[in-house]
């Protein structure tokens, strides 16, 4: 042994003299994985499994929305025998969407440690709690626990999930997928104020509720669909998914035994990140430093605010304008049609036209704008019911290019985070300016409340062009797959 030393050179005997223990299985800390980021090879499939998803996320839609979109003609009469004022309904009304849209600051987390389906699922279960809650509701704040929060809070988790789904399968064909989806969903709006009428006048408010909570259920084997889209991608990808994702591995080797640093543990603790650095990294808030980014979320903050409680306010808008119960189902059922009439055609009507989402999007909105500023004045029903075929014209422009704004900005492993930062934006936005709506009606009228939402739209639209026009005056552009400008 001595003999075999002498032989050594010195830096063989230095390592020598190191101890050594021999470990038959050493842990690696688990690292867990991120389920939204599928790497930097990944090809979205454009097509197979991922069309079922397209039409599973419209039904989703559908379902989900059945309720709010139906909310005006379901519990009108039911909130006025309770004596609710027009600024209790409207934040009755502006606390689920608020809820819905702050529940996007989870999103980020949420989609790294669960896939789409699961989340999907969640939200399904808390959206019939909260439409189940509806039926025995008979106070402005059991109202607004059940249906503003439950309600709200399941909503969001499911349209977060569908966005995901949809934007995982489809990359060149996501004006398509995004057609069929809404277009499914558009189904909702034509056939279900007849349906809330029908029930309301057979089985009353009560059992109309029961049957709305009933049909949220169908969001469960809707969201089974959902596959992950792992299992319909080519098999390279799948192989250096595999590699990616190595658990720990049993290691079966010597290892060297290092002399013990004192100041090991002070400098790691230096390295440690602070608290408001960990919060920003784990909600991914440091999108918010992208300009561009900020703009178009304000925005649609702006743009989202305006759409939403039209369509909710739009059965007591046309009761306050003096007509009827079936003329409003019969306005809102045209709209709904010729808005699924569209949203089918958009990818055929746009497909050799060389202009981006935004463009497309800005045509439809100031459609809506249009229709509403006409509305806002005295008509007749054949008037309304044409000024309401418009609307649905432009609706469908609207809808199917609303959900490719941010899509069209952010890489796909970001955009979770940056679709639920954008609705958190619009939750606290709803919350602080959805009393003002129903104090413009009480002080006025809701002429007065339509041309407040146009203002709105108008206004995001500006803040979109006054970028644009800096950025070619600078001489900057944006990258969509990076969000970051470029000169």
């Amino acid at each position: 042994m001595a003999n075999e030393r002498e032989n050594l050179s010195p830096v063989e005997d230095a390592k020598a003299k190191v101890p050594t223990i021999q470990a038959t299985s050493v842990r690696a800390k688990k690292k867990r994985h991120n389920k939204s980021d599928l790497g930097d090879n990944f090809v979205a499939p454009d097509g197979g499994w991922g069309w079922f998803v397209s039409i599973a996320s419209g039904a989703n839609t559908l379902v989900t929305f059945a309720t709010a979109q139906q909310f005006g003609i379901i519990f009108r009469g039911h909130l006025d025998d309770m004596g609710i004022t027009s600024s209790q309904l409207t934040t009755i009304i502006n606390t689920q969407l608020a809820v819905s849209a702050v529940s996007g600051i989870f999103n980020g987390p949420l989609f790294r440690r669960f896939s789409y389906r699961q989340v999907a699922l969640m939200g399904s279960f808390l959206t019939f709690t909260g439409l189940f809650g509806c039926v025995f509701a008979n106070t402005f704040l059991f109202y607004l626990f059940a249906y503003s929060v439950f309600y709200g809070l399941g909503r969001g988790f499911v349209v977060s999930a569908s966005a995901l789904a949809i934007n995982t399968y489809f990359k060149k064909k996501r004006r398509a997928a995004a057609s069929y989806q809404f277009g499914v969903a558009a189904l909702g709006p034509i056939v279900l104020p007849y349906v809330a009428t029908y029930l309301l006048s057979s089985v009353g408010v009560r059992y109309t509720a029961l049957c709305f909570a009933a049909l949220s259920l169908n969001t469960l084997p809707f969201s089974l669909v959902y596959q992950p889209v792992r299992w319909h991608v080519r098999r390279q990808h799948q192989d250096e998914e595999s590699l990616q994702n190595n658990k720990e591995k049993p290691v079966d080797e010597t290892v060297k035994v290092l002399p013990y640093n004192e100041n090991q543990d002070q400098n790691s603790k230096l390295e440690k990140k602070s608290i408001l650095t960990k919060m920003v990294t784990f909600f991914d808030l440091d999108l918010l430093k992208d300009p561009s980014y900020l703009n178009l979320s304000l925005g649609l903050t702006l743009i989202n605010f305006a759409e939403i409680n039209f369509a909710i306010l739009t059965p007591f808008i046309l009761s306050d304008f003096g007509f009827e119960n079936n003329q409003i189902a019969l306005a809102m059922s045209l709209l709904g049609l010729c808005d699924l009439i569209v949203r089918f055609l958009v990818p055929f009507i746009t497909a050799n036209i060389k202009l981006g989402n935004k463009v497309f999007f800005a045509i439809g909105l100031l459609g809506m704008c249009i229709g509403r500023t006409v509305l806002s004045f005295p008509t007749t029903f054949h008037a309304m019911v044409a000024i309401f075929l418009w609307l649905g014209l432009s609706k469908g422009f609207r809808t199917v290019f609303w959900s490719l704004i941010l899509p069209g900005y952010v890489p796909l492993k970001r955009l979770p985070a940056a679709v639920g930062l954008q609705r958190l934006m619009s939750g606290i936005f709803s919350m602080a300016c959805g009393p003002i709506v129903g104090l413009i009606r009480d002080k006025s009228s809701y002429s007065m409340v339509l041309n407040f939402f146009n203002v709105l739209c108008v206004l995001a639209l500006f803040m979109w062009l006054l970028e644009a026009m800096i950025r070619k005056y600078r001489g900057y552009t944006s990258s969509p797959e990076t969000g970051n400008c470029k000169q």
